[in-house]
């Protein structure tokens, strides 16, 4: 973490060459004041920090499709046939091995220069009057939570990754940052982590309250005004910068994610609210359901919606998303073959989750991150639209989150009533008899978060919250402690101790 301060800079004047103010001297300090010496450096600071999280070191490959689905056990990895080496090595829990570790210190370095980033701007955007910003006191909060919000997913993150789960009570080490510039970061306790990534969230939330459901509150309510795409409108708001809030860390996705963060920390009662909270914002119709047409009711590829982008409360996006799963597949015909589909879907073999999204193309894959090989108009309108975006969280893990804590209270009923609403609009026909037994009811539902979420990298943090084997088709995967926590990142603990 040396040279955070150094790399930001550096980054932040390739993103902004382009202007001409960014004309200006290499020297660091002069630099750092003449980008937030207007209200235009400062966006292009935030611009800045979300180009970075859709980088492939972080949510366009390592923490989407490649690194965390590999660990997550969503691919074949029998041999290094099926993944590239370094993943195939991370896919058997191989930390040690030089090809793996080279992921995690480039998922380590760069989460921790973003969140540099974040709070050089958090420093510089509290020290300024409102009078400073276009938009004034709106604009302020909307960057100010905006940045707390990120630090928290970020933080988290790195600590699903690099520390123990707290369902095991075992304490883990990481640094949790909020100062720039900080040379020697201290390592906190796992407890500390955890409620330094609350509270920010939690100011995110209060931040982004009035920004999002007031003051762009037009454009949340629709797909078409909240992401940017071909058919997207954006007359209402007043400039560029806050637009397509679904792109941005927005008021309902910091609940979302606080609902995801209190239920990895075991406190069932405030995911419960969270979620509800976010969930009302799908029943309010804000967001909606992917309609049967363009899930797996069909036989023409080309109509799949691959991110069913009606649903997401956050999505980052990279236009290069293509090309960079093109470039690891390489000339490969095996890489990134899901696994185990027959008994992920047993019983269920008409959900859209399988019959839409798995082998379409005859290969074995899921088709959220293939280009599509249509020529015709709404192939290209969905690789155009959809293609760009890295879902982060949505609406269904709001119906997971309540389920499972309502089975957890003894509310099973309630929860049977959810669960059958989510699998009827997965295209799930078989019926979940009332007399289920509880356990089974679970093991269902965490078939069902697998299902929902693969090759999107958030099934390795689903079992290590349970602190459950993996799942591997007819038998588990048995894990040790060691192999839910990746070691920190030697560079990180050589100067910790030097």
């Amino acid at each position: 973490m040396k040279k955070r301060g150094i790399i930001w800079l550096l980054s932040l004047c390739v993103l902004c060459s382009c202007d001409d103010f960014l004309n200006v001297s290499a020297d660091n300090e002069l630099l750092q004041e003449e980008i937030f010496s207007s209200n235009n450096g400062v966006r292009m600071a935030v611009n800045g920090v979300y180009k970075e999280l859709s980088s492939t070191a972080l949510y366009a490959k390592n923490l989407s499709w490649g690194f965390a689905s590999a660990i997550g056990q969503n691919y074949q990895a029998t041999s290094s046939t099926y993944l590239p080496y370094d993943l195939y090595m991370a896919a058997n829990f191989e930390w040690e091995e030089s090809s793996a570790m080279l992921i995690a210190e480039e998922i380590w370095q760069h989460a921790y220069n973003v969140i540099a980033s974040c709070n050089n701007i958090i420093q510089e955007v509290t020290a300024k009057d409102t009078s400073f910003f276009e938009l004034g006191n709106v604009e302020k909060q909307m960057i100010l939570g905006e940045m707390h919000g990120i630090r928290a997913l970020l933080h988290f993150d790195l600590f699903r990754l690099f520390c123990p789960a707290p369902v095991t009570g075992e304490q883990g080490h990481m640094p949790y940052v909020t100062t720039y510039p900080d040379h020697q970061p201290e390592h906190v306790t796992s407890d500390t982590v955890m409620a330094r990534v609350i509270r920010d969230m939690e100011t995110a939330r209060r931040l982004l309250a009035t920004v999002d459901t007031v003051f762009c509150r037009s454009w949340m309510t629709s797909v078409s005004g909240r992401l940017r795409s071909a058919s997207s409108w954006s007359t209402g708001p007043p400039n560029e910068f806050v637009n397509y809030r679904g792109h941005r860390l927005n008021f309902i996705a910091a609940t979302a994610l606080l609902a995801r963060i209190h239920m990895y920390d075991n406190d069932h009662q405030k995911a419960y609210e969270m979620a509800r909270l976010a969930y009302s914002f799908h029943t309010r119709n804000w967001f909606r359901w992917t309609s049967s047409v363009y899930q797996g009711q069909i036989t023409d590829v080309d109509y799949i919606y691959v991110k069913r982008y009606d649903e997401l409360f956050l999505a980052f996006a990279n236009n290069k998303n293509y090309n960079n799963w093109e470039a690891t597949l390489g000339t490969s015909s095996y890489y990134f073959r899901v696994k185990n589909t027959a008994e992920l879907f047993r019983g269920d073999e008409d959900d859209f989750r399988l019959v839409g999204w798995y082998n379409r193309y005859n290969d074995q894959r899921y088709i959220t991150w293939v280009r599509p090989r249509g020529t015709s108009y709404t192939a290209q309108s969905v690789a155009n639209d959809q293609g760009p975006l890295l879902p982060v969280i949505r609406f269904s893990e709001m119906y997971h989150i309540m389920i499972e804590c309502l089975i957890e209270q003894g509310r099973v009923p309630e929860a049977l009533t959810l669960f059958r609403t989510l699998r009827t609009n997965r295209g799930a026909k078989a019926t979940i008899a009332e007399t289920i037994p509880v356990e089974e009811l679970k093991d269902k539902l965490v078939l069902d978060i697998v299902r929902e979420t693969l090759t999107e990298g958030q099934t390795f943090f689903l079992f290590k919250r349970l602190n459950r084997d993996m799942f591997n088709g007819t038998e588990s995967i048995i894990m040790s402690p060691r192999d839910w926590v990746i070691p920190i990142p030697d560079s990180e603990t050589t100067y910790q101790f030097n």
